[in-house]
């Protein structure tokens, strides 16, 4: 998975630096809560689905924003 605006594969590399591969993963745990919500809220398989999408999104963004902000603590900023 690599990000046409940062341009690195690796996820440690981009996790807490990259903006927009941030806003991505904000949007794709966005998307997928709606789809759970939108699908019955767990009534149905498709509503699991969309659950599961939304989790991992939302995961993600968690991950970024937590080693932006020990990144920001620590002062372990690349030039």
């Amino acid at each position: 998975m690599s990000c046409d605006d940062c341009l690195l594969d690796g996820i440690k590399a981009k996790l807490g630096r990259c903006r927009t591969c941030a806003m991505l993963t904000f949007f794709i745990g966005l998307a997928g809560t709606l789809v759970w919500w939108w699908q019955g809220a767990n009534t149905s398989v498709n509503a699991l689905v969309g659950a599961l999408f939304a989790l991992s999104g939302w995961g993600l963004f968690l991950m970024h924003l937590l080693v932006f902000v020990w990144r920001r603590l620590t002062g372990r900023e690349l030039d």
